[in-house]
């Protein structure tokens, strides 16, 4: 297994394990399904043994627990740990969207490099490195495509393949440096968004029942939407990303340029807010919803 068991077996939510080690609020177990921060995810919340995770970390290729108190429990107990469904489920949806989003990227950008990712609870920012400058129109070709994707239903799976094999495949995104989580001991882990009507290979991911995901590293007769080096959580179908929108883009000193999205209640109040202004202008300027550019230009001048 490479990486974290949570992404492996990402809808795993409850499961009972032993205590291992505690220091102070610091706990340590025998094996954990709390996704540690890694590579722009955050940390998953939850409880272990009723008492609240405020975070998780690695130190020394284990993660560490941080509780909100210390724990009544003591090493060698067993203890029945939760994870927060909801906001796991966010981060994998909004991990999910940035891959179908760099999918669109390389459809539409020149010389195309992927810098990372940063999710937080409001929005997605994936930054990316390319020649061409993104404007007004390209963020919406992007908007659309990934909107499209969602809808479309395509599989996600996840699998690892030789990191030989890996370099050597052109639509394969990966980062060593970026990517840490996802290489371990010559091989890479590849998270695939298929193709339209593509439904690969390999057995199904489980339904959080805790069976473990096992799929095929075949992508089909089709190409793959996107293929990335990657650790983190993901659904199983982009049907399950549920509501997306693209917000915006802005360019640091040193080249790198950042879209950001939005998933869930988070793009739905975005759009909200954006339908409010469109149908506001079309009532100030007393002309339908398609006029309101040319009618706005023609009052200005």
């Amino acid at each position: 297994m490479i990486g974290q068991r949570a992404a492996t077996e990402p809808y795993v939510t409850r499961f009972e394990t032993e205590v291992t080690a505690i220091d102070g609020r610091r706990v340590w177990l025998e094996s954990s399904y709390f996704y540690g921060e890694r590579g722009g995810q955050p940390a998953d919340h939850g409880a272990i043994g009723g008492v609240d995770v405020t975070d998780v970390r690695f130190e020394a290729g284990e993660p560490v627990h941080s509780l909100a108190e210390e724990p009544s429990f003591k090493v060698g107990h067993r203890v029945l740990c939760s994870i927060d469904w909801s906001f796991r489920m966010y981060c994998m949806r909004a991990h999910t969207a940035s891959h179908v989003l760099y999918g669109a990227a390389r459809r539409l950008l020149e010389n195309l490099d992927y810098a990372g990712i940063d999710i937080d609870e409001r929005r997605v920012r994936i930054d990316l490195e390319t020649s061409t400058t993104i404007d007004d129109e390209i963020l919406l070709e992007l908007d659309e495509r990934v909107s499209r994707v969602v809808w479309e239903s395509r599989r996600v799976s996840w699998d690892d393949v030789p990191a030989a094999e890996a370099r050597n495949r052109e639509e394969v995104a990966f980062s060593e440096a970026i990517d840490e989580d996802a290489l371990a001991n010559g091989r890479v882990r590849l998270v695939t968004i298929r193709g339209e009507n593509d439904t690969g290979s390999g057995s199904r991911p489980g339904f959080g029942n805790g069976a473990t995901v096992t799929v095929s590293g075949g992508n089909g007769s089709q190409e793959p939407w996107d293929v990335t080096a990657c650790g983190g959580t993901h659904v199983r179908n982009t049907r399950e990303i549920g509501p997306v929108t693209v917000l915006g883009c802005s360019t640091r000193d040193d080249g790198v340029t950042g879209i950001e999205l939005a998933v869930g209640p988070a793009a739905i109040e975005r759009r909200t807010i954006e339908k409010r202004i469109t149908l506001d202008a079309s009532r100030i300027l007393e002309t339908p919803v398609a006029d309101v550019p040319d009618e706005l230009q023609r009052s200005l001048e």
